[in-house]
């Protein structure tokens, strides 16, 4: 520039020159001042830019979010629609079996039905399932009724609308439940309602997806907004029980407005909050089939965006620099956008334990597989390792962790394509197979070792026969195979079949009608005799229940005993026993009879109860019985499974005078150290010790070796399943004298063994 003055102002006259010089002059300041202005105008406008950009951006990565989250909540709001479901289709069951007993027996006028109704209820109503009549009106054998014609879901049902309750407390406990309810229809009338009550935790497993890992949480929510289940999570912690005040209150006021909105028109819906300094993300969306349930699910944006700060700043700083580098920004934005999505996607479908699979994984990738092919040759296969729980008490749980990994990636690497694998929980895993053939699982299974432990793995495997039938009911026929050999030895897989469903209905029928003898006091006490086998004197008897039916029919204890104790049954029926040889002593003694002491067993489930022996007194002080004439009979098993607490329960009733007695020692663990911990009056030897063996002489010196032992302890010996006159020598030959077995007398009426004891001996 200055060269071109120069030049200029020699070839120019003066005069122009000076105009020009004035005019450059003042264009000169002219630029320096509006460079700036410039400068700052566009570095306004990039900023306006940046800040329009950046918020699209905000925006879009937002979007993002709000659209990967809705499809979890939904795929989760479907699965627990879905176990609804199947709750109100058992229900359902119950209803049409009532009405097809009525259509059977011809019953029309509306004071017959109640009538069946009433009996119906009076013989099958027990506290979780029961069902109530037309006016609302429950009734229970025992002779306790309860009017739930104020209740809603009463009222929704009886207006032929199945509908689970909100949280409510139990009139029969006190406790948290809810209530599934359904219309019972007969001829096109309701006449009354069934009613499924499950606990609060029972109803929390069913209706609470995992979701998240531990950073997100649930809430189910009714229309006025009060919270009816949560996960138990710091997030849930409300200053009070509605959602929609914790909302207001904590300044999102707009969003409460939102939600009481979206809920009162049932709409699906997503919204931002912030509670406690922490920016929330939350999905909505109502539950079908569960009237008036609303689920909502949500998750920390530092959780599914845990450097987008950093990365807003990062676009700012790099647009703000070169705005040429918009096509690289642009591409960075999709792989963040990418990898957010990755980030929903790993945290609701990898579990974390073993890197791969979690259960909702595996329901989207099984029924892509079943559906992307119209082949029908596909298996469900559940598994679990055989005591598991042993392996984390003794090597610890980071070890436990390490195993379950371990069995992942080897189950996974002999899966072929189009197979899926998942972790369910605990150690539990599920796989969708193509090939379930006993010797491909064998090789699959049966070769799985760690370090120094060799896993054993039950399984069970359905035979997928319609694709539609949903996953979770696939996977429950799975796992009632694999309960089939669950602690089977030798036996590793179960494949399902129709069988199955007969015997669950044949197992439900022998609970009701166990639940029924119990209540109708149909366990009678069978009593066998405790011989001194050098004077055949009685000494004593042991109580085995027996169960009479109505028609006489004596039922073998191998039928129910099994599953009462499965149930818990077995609880009730070994103190009815119990309650029944107090009944025979305090009528003997009464009659001035001379009594023996009778042996009563009682199952290990009355150890977890810690009112056991509280019970077990005040029985004995009712009928003013001689603690003398009671042993308590508990078998080898149950003291080892108590060891820890055990000790404490004996002293207690040594205190009460009662006698403890080991049954079936040696049968199953023989541990020798638990009678040095466990202070016990009465060893009763298993009859295997009995049986002949490749080495008699090894046989006789253990049993002697044991009499002697137990001699030298005081704990007194009886040798049970006594049958041949050899045993009768070997006791002999051991030193020891009380029997109990055939040889002598088989488990006889409590009158014939009044006779015995009138008499004295066998």
């Amino acid at each position: 520039m200055c060269k071109t003055v120069e030049y200029r102002y020699k070839t120019e006259p003066l005069s122009g020159h000076t105009g020009r010089h004035e005019f450059a002059m003042r264009n000169g300041k002219f630029a320096q001042r509006a460079l700036p202005i410039f400068m700052l105008l566009i570095n306004i406008f990039l900023s306006v830019v940046v800040v329009f950009l950046m918020r699209h951006v905000q925006n879009l990565l937002d979007s993002d979010v709000r659209i990967n989250l809705m499809e979890i909540v939904t795929q989760n709001k479907d699965a627990i629609t879905s176990r609804l479901m199947v709750n109100i289709k058992d229900l359902d069951v119950i209803s049409n079996q009532i009405t097809d007993n009525l259509k059977t027996s011809g019953m029309t006028s509306d004071g017959e039905i109640d009538r069946f109704l009433e009996e119906y209820s009076l013989q099958n109503n027990k506290n979780d399932i029961f069902i109530a009549d037309r006016q609302g009106v429950i009734r229970w054998g025992n002779g306790r009724t309860i009017d739930i014609s104020g209740r809603r879901y009463f009222r929704l049902a009886s207006e032929g609308t199945a509908n689970i309750s909100d949280k409510s407390i139990s009139r029969i406990d006190g406790t948290e439940v809810f209530i599934i309810s359904v219309p019972l229809m007969y001829e096109d009338k309701v006449i009354g309602t069934v009613q499924h009550l499950y606990s609060h935790d029972a109803m929390y497993r069913m209706a609470s997806p995992t979701l998240f890992s531990s950073q997100g949480f649930m809430h189910i929510i009714n229309s006025e907004g009060y919270v009816i289940l949560h996960t138990d999570h710091d997030g849930c912690q409300g200053s009070s029980d509605n959602y929609y005040r914790d909302l207001y209150s904590s300044g999102n006021r707009e969003a409460s407005s939102q939600l009481k909105d979206d809920i009162q028109h049932a709409r699906s819906g997503f919204m931002e909050t912030t509670i406690g300094g922490r920016k929330l993300f939350s999905a909505y969306t109502p539950i079908d089939k569960a009237h008036d349930w609303f689920l909502i699910t949500s998750v920390p944006y530092m959780t599914v965006s845990p450097n987008g700060n950093t990365v807003i700043n990062l676009f700012y700083f790099i647009l703000l620099v070169v705005v040429l580098i918009f096509s690289s920004s642009i591409t960075y934005f999709l792989w963040y956008k990418n990898r957010q999505r990755a980030n929903l996607e790993r945290i609701a479908f990898v579990d974390p334990i073993t890197g791969g699979n979690t259960v909702n994984k595996f329901v989207v990738d099984a029924i892509a597989a079943m559906q992307s092919t119209d082949e029908t040759n596909f298996f469900i296969m559940k598994f679990d390792i055989d005591n598991f729980k042993y392996i984390n008490k003794f090597y610890g749980f980071e070890f436990g962790d390490r195993v379950l990994k371990h069995i992942y990636e080897n189950v996974s690497g002999k899966l072929m394509p189009g197979e899926v694998l998942a972790r369910i929980s605990s150690d539990h895993y599920v796989a969708l197979l193509r090939d379930a053939g006993e010797e491909r699982l064998k090789r699959m299974l049966s070769s799985i070792e760690y370090e120094e432990l060799i896993l054993y793995f039950s399984a069970g495997v359905y035979a997928v026969t319609d694709k539609t039938e949903g996953i979770n009911l696939m996977l429950d026929k799975a796992c009632t195979a694999a309960q089939e050999i669950k602690g089977t030895l030798g036996r590793y897989v179960a494949y399902y079949t129709e069988e199955f469903d007969k015997a669950n209905i044949r197992n439900e029928q022998l609970k009701r009608a166990v639940q029924q003898g119990i209540e109708n006091g149909e366990f009678i006490p069978f009593i066998q005799p405790k011989v001194n086998i050098d004077t055949r004197e009685l000494v004593g008897g042991e109580a085995l229940a027996r169960w009479r039916s109505p028609e006489g029919k004596m039922i073998s204890p191998g039928v129910f005993i099994p599953m009462c104790e499965q149930t818990g049954m077995i609880v009730d029926i070994d103190m009815m026993i119990y309650e029944k040889v107090l009944q025979f002593l305090r009528a003997h003694l009464d009659a001035g009879i001379a009594c023996v002491p009778i042996s009563v067993n009682f199952s290990r489930m009355h150890l977890l109860n810690e009112d056991f022996l509280d019970q077990i007194v005040r029985k004995r002080e009712e009928y003013n019985v001689p603690a003398s004439l009671i042993e308590i009979e508990l078998t080898e098993s149950a003291i080892f499974d108590n060891i820890d607490n055990i000790y404490v329960f004996t002293e207690k009733m040594h205190s009460h005078g009662f006698s403890i007695s080991m049954d079936d020692f040696g049968s199953g663990y023989s541990s020798l150290n638990m009678l040095k911990d466990v202070p016990i009056d009465v060893l009763k030897i298993d009859k295997g010790f009995l049986e002949e063996s490749k080495d008699n002489s090894r046989r006789n010196i253990i049993f002697s070796t044991i009499v002697e032992m137990a001699t030298q302890l005081n704990i007194r010996i009886v040798v049970e399943g006594v049958e041949f006159i050899e045993n009768v020598e070997l006791m002999r030959n051991c030193g020891c004298s009380i029997a109990q077995g055939f040889y002598f007398a088989r488990p006889m009426p409590s009158e014939d063994f009044s006779d015995v004891m009138k008499k004295g001996s066998c």
